[in-house]
């Protein structure tokens, strides 16, 4: 799986390599371009389908499920842009740089909301605070979920940072160009996007534990505050939620870390470039296109609420069927396991399934 790599590899302003390295070989390779084409499709698919449940149910439209909503849209643009950057030629031209650009934004934009989800659901269940104060922290997370990464896109943009780096950092897209000094290379990888990737790993592992932990605080006590006293049922929602909090960041850093583990090798063997390891070229192209099918994942098959909405949308399509009452559970107590956050497994009836009648007949 391993081939090294011969002759120089240094970054430079005046020369262009008249071959391509090791890393590019296995990047435009066949099996490549299938794990990469097959992951982005199922992620474009997995981004559209959340957006479209957003769109569809109501009930649904809550702060966290926005914010999930703006990764997913993301994760489209990352997805889509990979597709096209895995088969545009391996030169430092428009396409490649206009790639590179809305990649990039779409990247670090997905980082930052992944990021102020976890927040936000420290900010809910940590903290308690008040509905006030969650629209004053709704506007700072607008403005750094978008307002940094389109800076920083921006900058980079016009300073000439983007282009083709021979797939040293990449699994066949453009990125950062080769044609600038070694230190600027890695200023520019660090700045747009392995500084805030490995920011988001500390963080989003840091508040998803704080949750999980008050969590167990509360549970301990027995009872939910302001609410009931839990029942099985309630504790057996709190322990698929715990279970959701602790794989949500894994997932994320499962899919990411291979980037940042490439990106370090790539600093470790300077000046030349590191040896190449094919099966972290691959895992890379696979994990940086499978966010959205990730999420989709996490947040609609993994959630009883949105799973049963999706089977009673797929058997029923017809407007005669029962209501289902809510669980009362979840409607008297202030415990934020219910469905205002997305890792809950409670559900609804038929009734919030919207059918192919009721949307051809509205009321």
């Amino acid at each position: 799986m391993e081939s090294v790599v011969t002759g120089s590899s240094s970054f430079t302003t005046t020369e262009t390599p008249t071959t391509h390295s090791r890393q590019t070989e296995i990047a435009e390779s066949d099996l490549n371009k299938i794990f990469t084409t097959t992951a982005s499709s199922l992620s474009l698919i997995g981004a559209l389908l959340i957006i479209i449940t957003f769109i569809m149910w109501p009930d649904l439209r809550t702060n966290s499920r926005r914010m999930i909503v703006f990764i997913s849209i993301n994760d489209f643009f990352v997805a889509l842009f990979n597709i096209i950057g895995i088969y545009n030629p391996p030169l430092d031209n428009e396409m490649c740089r206009t790639q590179a650009l809305v990649t990039n934004v779409a990247i670090l934009s997905s980082f930052m909301w992944t990021l102020n989800l976890s927040y936000y659901f420290y900010l809910t269940i940590c903290m308690k605070i008040t509905v006030k104060y969650e629209r004053r922290i709704m506007q700072l997370l607008h403005l750094i979920g978008w307002g940094i990464p389109i800076l920083i896109g921006i900058i980079a943009f016009t300073m000439g940072a983007y282009g083709f780096s021979r797939n040293v950092g990449t699994s066949g897209w453009c990125w950062i160009s080769e044609h600038q000094k070694w230190w600027k290379v890695v200023m520019w990888m660090f700045v747009t996007g392995k500084g805030w990737e490995i920011m988001a790993y500390i963080c989003i592992f840091k508040f998803y534990l704080f949750v999980i932990l008050q969590i167990r605080r509360e549970v301990t006590l027995g009872f939910i505050p302001g609410g009931d006293f839990l029942t099985p049922k309630a504790l057996e929602v709190i322990n698929k939620a715990e279970r959701k909090l602790a794989v949500i960041p894994m997932v994320f850093v499962l899919l990411r870390i291979w980037g940042t583990i490439r990106f370090f090798r790539f600093l470790y063997f300077h000046p030349e470039d590191p040896p190449a390891i094919e099966f972290l070229v691959l895992l890379q192209g696979i994990g940086d296109s499978s966010q959205g099918f990730a999420n989709f994942v996490l947040f609609c098959l993994f959630t009883d609420h949105i799973r049963k909405k999706f089977r009673l949308c797929c058997v029923r399509f017809t407007p005669w069927y029962q209501y289902q009452e809510k669980d009362p559970l979840f409607e008297s107590t202030k415990f934020p396991l219910n469905e205002t956050t997305d890792f809950s497994s409670n559900s609804y009836g038929a009734s919030n399934c919207i059918s192919v009648y009721s949307m051809n007949h509205p009321a």
